[in-house]
């Protein structure tokens, strides 16, 4: 895993990518998407989001993509910037995913002993 950049992510870093590797997404439905997976528990603002896309388009994590076909053209006037995770984020995401399973895996078990004695 020391050959994958990025890692380990943060817990908004890991939803957007998340949210990202089935399809592509405009900023409030990554919010959303992300506001849903997490059961609520992550509620990003929007400002905040936006700066997180932009430094992971900065790192080759995301890239920007064209509008669907039927989507709307603007949000409020304003051009939607639709996102596209790259083979990198997707090769990232694995990475994340597998190291986080194993830290889960690992207190699964201690858990089912209860800890120390």
């Amino acid at each position: 895993m020391s050959d994958i950049p990025h890692l380990p992510l943060s817990p908004l870093d890991y939803h957007v990518l998340v949210a990202l590797a089935e399809e592509d997404l405009y900023g409030y439905a990554i919010m959303k998407a992300i506001e849903k997976e997490s059961g609520g528990a992550l509620t990003p603002e929007i400002g905040s989001l936006y700066r997180v896309l932009a430094r992971l388009q900065d790192q080759g994590l995301l890239t920007e993509a064209d509008a669907p076909e039927d989507a709307p053209d603007t949000q409020r006037g304003r051009p939607r910037r639709y996102y596209r995770s790259t083979p990198l984020a997707l090769k990232v995401l694995r990475a994340e995913t597998e190291r986080v399973g194993r830290v889960v895996d690992r207190a699964r078990s201690l858990l089912v002993g209860e800890g120390r004695p």
